[in-house]
């Protein structure tokens, strides 16, 4: 099991990958092709400020799981493995695809993670997280993101809001 600060969750080719290469010196594959990240991957963030104390510089674990998918709990698509780092992490950072390739509408996609979290572990859900819209840049222009209670919406590969989801994620 991993010993990280937050852990990405989220289904595969979501940009869990491309957010941690970009906000920390880890450097895990980045494809565009379903489960590219068989192993995970940590990386160590630095935020300039922490929030709600000025001048103090936090840091913290990241880590990359692999994509989860539908039955995970069960076991399917190795799932076990996977969930099993996730157990250490004090906060879970989850990923939804809000670009026209999704798989799932957001809101369904979070209720799948949710529900695979809980079949495995039920107190990973009272665990506190950010729930984040990744690929914000190739988002459809009505994605449905309301449902799903996004926290903030990003684009790992612009950079958009990162500032903003890794002040919250250093809190």
């Amino acid at each position: 099991k991993l010993a990280a600060d937050v852990a990405l969750i989220g289904f595969p080719n979501v940009g869990k990958s491309t957010l941690i290469s970009r906000v920390s010196a880890a450097r895990p594959k980045v494809a565009d092709y379903p489960f590219t990240t068989l192993v995970p991957h940590l990386g160590v963030v630095r935020v300039g400020e922490r929030a709600g104390r000025p001048g103090e510089a936090a840091e913290f674990v990241m880590a990359d799981v692999p994509g989860l998918i539908e039955g995970a709990a069960q076991g399917r698509g190795l799932g076990h493995e996977f969930l099993r780092h996730v157990e250490r992490a004090r906060v879970l950072c989850v990923l939804l695809d809000l670009s026209d390739a999704a798989p799932e509408p957001p809101a369904r996609q979070l209720a799948v993670l949710l529900g695979e979290l809980e079949a495995y572990l039920p107190d990973l859900v009272d665990r506190p997280r950010v729930v984040v819209g990744s690929k914000c840049d190739v988002a459809a222009m009505a994605t449905p993101v309301a449902d799903a209670d996004v926290d903030v919406e990003i684009s790992s590969t612009r950079g958009d809001n990162l500032p903003a989801l890794l002040g919250r994620l250093a809190v």
